[in-house]
């Protein structure tokens, strides 16, 4: 078979059942709406047509009997009834799992799974007499969720880019660009004349130009809006409340906000994971709810929006909150918090994210070992972002994901440091200072603060951290770059600044290994390495008694250079 023809199913299949299972939803809420009753048989006979010309005889063959269901309760001889609307779903994830045996190129025959038992139950309310009808809207029972409409775009996963051509335009259009400036550089240096320079130079800042637009042009190309990353939260919502016998109302917003489809990628398992844990440990029961004064259906909320250079995701919940005490108790117990030690709600909130910890009583099928939290706070910081909790008692809790729009590109600042280069983010910089004099303080355990203008910050010697020589220790004689990090602010100590620019982020992890505090690395223009600095590790970092020591004291460990 053509494998440019099974790629295009797979991908119209995908796109295909993703917009049923959203129909499905909307129907479960309004079982008099015609408008997705003709939705699921349009989507059905589709898939039907397509997967009998591609000679997929397993998805051809359930999808008809699913049509001659959907074509029952369209004619009005079978209701929406919860029943149907089960089965509905099941025939999703049952199309869905045939979808997934094609993509993998397997010719043979299936394992059926849920296939016999699906079709053995679409077949039982075929020749099952007609419900009664349904009112236009049902009423909301455990399980219930509430959405703003899906269209027919939203997938459960986005592993095919689909590119407008005004994008594609563009980069045809750069290329031409780039093909001319190139041919008049290579005129222009053939010749000897000394006034042919003044036109090299113009060709290159021309290149440059076209270069740095192309860049940007193709990364466009990679930005998916994160409508592809919510579309599976809906159903996933549902079955959860479903098996805990809660209700809950998802609201969805910024679906337009693009990110970087390989962020996208590996930020889905994480936001599942937070919005498992809202519904689970966040959302009381309905009758929990009555009595705390609140509506019995909670409130879930997933949004997605763009400040500068960072695209910010927020899973809120209207429930319960955090047990701040509960917490400190069990940090306390664990040996995280020493006795008497009264740390922030911060640091108190910040305690679900280390390894092992939870709080549960009880160990259930969802949660319960400690397991999760810490590996969503590892994810997020391995793409290069932060988590951030906030939560009020009875009145709920909102974690907030700050990720990169790119993994590949970055606007940095050149720091010299010794005979190092580092490279800064520069939507982390506030400003840049020297240092007066008697503005540098110590305190115990190889702590320093700086004094700017009556704020007193932490100091932070890079030098010192990674163990570079030949910088200067005196204060005076370097510049500190005030950088801030979900309100936190620091006061990084270098030699001087070298200028900014743009620069392509290569993973350490890929060819070395992670390296707490380093973002990654760049090639910069003289074929030097320098290393990305993370600025929310550096801050952490400070704020770690053990490593100020380890920095202090020149430790092996500490030196981080290339």
């Amino acid at each position: 078979m053509n494998e440019q023809f099974r790629e295009m199913f797979v991908e119209e299949a995908g796109e295909q059942i993703a917009e049923f299972e959203a129909a499905v939803l909307r129907l479960e809420h309004a079982a008099g709406d015609a408008d997705a009753i003709d939705v699921l048989f349009r989507l059905a006979h589709s898939l039907k047509g397509s997967s009998s010309m591609m000679g997929f005889a397993d998805i051809s063959g359930f999808a008809h009997l699913l049509e001659s269901l959907l074509e029952r309760v369209r004619s009005g001889a079978g209701a929406a009834t919860g029943e149907v609307i089960g089965t509905l779903l099941a025939s999703g994830d049952v199309l869905r799992a045939l979808v997934r045996h094609v993509e993998a190129g397997l010719d043979a025959a299936p394992d059926p799974g849920d296939l016999p038992s699906v079709a053995a139950r679409i077949e039982a309310l075929l020749g099952a007499a007609a419900a009664t009808p349904q009112p236009a809207r049902a009423p909301a029972g455990p399980g219930a969720v509430e959405l703003p409409t899906r269209r027919a775009s939203d997938r459960e996963e986005a592993t095919v880019i689909r590119v407008s051509v005004d994008k594609v335009d563009r980069l045809v259009d750069l290329v031409g660009e780039l093909v001319t400036a190139q041919s008049m550089l290579a005129e222009s240096a053939g010749d000897d004349a000394p006034e042919v320079l003044a036109k090299v130079r113009e060709a290159v800042a021309r290149m440059d130009r076209h270069v740095r637009e192309l860049h940007h042009s193709v990364l466009a190309v990679r930005m998916v809006s994160v409508r592809t990353l919510f579309a599976r939260f809906p159903r996933f919502v549902r079955d959860l409340v479903e098996g805990l016998g809660k209700q809950a109302a998802l609201e969805l917003a910024g679906e337009d906000t693009e990110l970087d489809k390989s962020v996208i990628e590996k930020i889905g398992d994480p936001l599942l994971h937070l919005v498992r844990n809202a519904i689970d440990h966040g959302l009381e029961r309905p009758e929990g709810r009555r009595a705390a004064g609140k509506p019995e259906i909670g409130r879930l909320r997933l949004e997605a929006s763009q400040r500068g250079g960072s695209v910010y995701i927020e899973v809120s919940d209207d429930g319960r909150g955090l047990d701040r005490e509960r917490i400190l108790r069990r940090g306390r117990a664990l040996g995280l918090v020493a006795e008497g030690e009264e740390p922030s709600d911060e640091d108190v909130f910040a305690l679900i994210f280390r390894p092992g910890f939870s709080t549960a009583e009880t160990i259930s099928e969802i949660s319960g070992r400690g397991v999760g939290m810490d590996v969503v706070k590892r994810n997020v910081e391995a793409l290069g972002g932060s988590l951030s909790t906030w939560s009020e008692p009875g009145r709920g809790t909102r974690f907030r994901v700050q990720l990169p729009l790119t993994l590949a590109l970055l606007e940095g600042q050149l720091l010299q440091v010794g005979d190092q280069v580092y490279i800064l983010p520069i939507v982390a910089i506030t400003e840049s200072v020297r240092p007066a004099p008697d503005s540098v303080h110590a305190l115990d355990r190889g702590a320093e603060v700086i004094v700017v203008r009556r704020e007193t910050l932490p100091l932070i010697r890079l030098a010192r951290l990674f163990g570079v020589p030949g910088a200067s220790e005196d204060p005076t004689a370097g510049l500190v770059v005030l950088v801030e990090h979900e309100g936190r602010r620091s006061a990084l100590l270098v030699d001087g600044l070298l200028g900014q620019q743009q620069v392509v982020i290569k993973s350490l992890e890929t060819h070395f290994r992670r390296v707490d505090a380093i973002a990654g690395a760049s090639i910069l223009g003289d074929g030097r390495v320098a290393l990305i600095l993370d600025v929310a590790g550096l801050i952490a970092r400070a704020r770690r008694p053990g490593d100020r020591d380890a920095a202090r004291d020149g430790a092996p460990g500490a030196l981080v250079s290339l």
